[in-house]
C-alpha cells in the first residue's frame, strides 16, 4: 500500500521540535520525534547550524516526502521573530539541499486543522494528537521537558494539516 511520510517543523533557535509523521494504511503512525535545543549563550551560527545538522540527520534517516514548516507569527515580539525567521530559513536550506518541497502553515491553520478551532490553545492541540495518534503519555515516554513537548506536538501538528 502506498506510504508517505513528512517532516513537520515548530521552528525556534532556542527549541526547534522536530517531528515524522507517517501514513500507511490510511493510519497516521509517529515515526521520529524529538526537540533540538541550542544553548542561549552560543552564537547565533552554531545554534542554527545545530538545528540544521538535527533536520539534516531526520531527514536522511527517515526520508520524508516533505517538510511542513509552521510560518513565522510577525505581530508578536519582531526580535524573537526574527530568530524564529531565521532558524525557518535554516529548515528551508537542508529541504532544498534534499531535494524536499516545503510548505508553510500559519499557527491558527494548524490548530484549526487539528482541533477544529483556530484559537485552540497548546494542551487542546496536544490532546487532539494525543488521540489521533494513541499517544496518552507522551511526556512520560519522552522524558523531556514540558516545553519541548509543547515544541513537539506544534510540530505534529503541522504534518497533519500537509497530508
Amino acid at each position: 500500500m502506498f506510504e508517505s511520510s513528512v517532516l513537520g517543523v515548530d521552528p525556534g533557535v532556542a527549541r526547534c521540535g522536530l517531528a515524522v509523521v507517517g501514513r500507511h494504511d490510511r493510519t497516521n503512525e509517529l515515526r521520529f520525534v524529538t526537540t533540538v535545543t541550542t544553548p542561549a549563550d552560543a552564537e547565533e551560527s552554531l545554534r542554527l547550524r545545530a538545528i540544521a545538522d538535527a533536520a539534516r540527520a531526520a531527514i536522511a534517516e527517515h526520508r520524508p516526502a516533505a517538510v511542513a514548516v509552521e510560518r513565522v507569527a510577525w505581530s508578536r515580539n519582531q526580535v524573537s521573530a526574527l530568530h524564529v525567521a531565521r532558524a525557518t530559513g535554516a529548515i528551508i536550506l537542508v529541504a532544498a539541499e534534499a531535494g524536499l518541497p516545503v510548505a508553510e502553515y500559519a499557527p491558527n491553520e494548524v490548530k484549526q486543522a487539528v482541533t477544529g478551532a483556530g484559537n485552540a490553545d497548546k494542551g487542546q492541540v496536544q490532546r487532539a494528537l494525543a488521540r489521533i495518534h494513541g499517544m496518552p503519555d507522551v511526556p512520560e515516554m519522552r522524558a523531556v521537558a514540558w516545553e519541548e513537548i509543547q515544541d513537539i506536538f506544534d510540530g505534529i501538528a503541522i504534518k497533519e494539516i500537509a497530508d
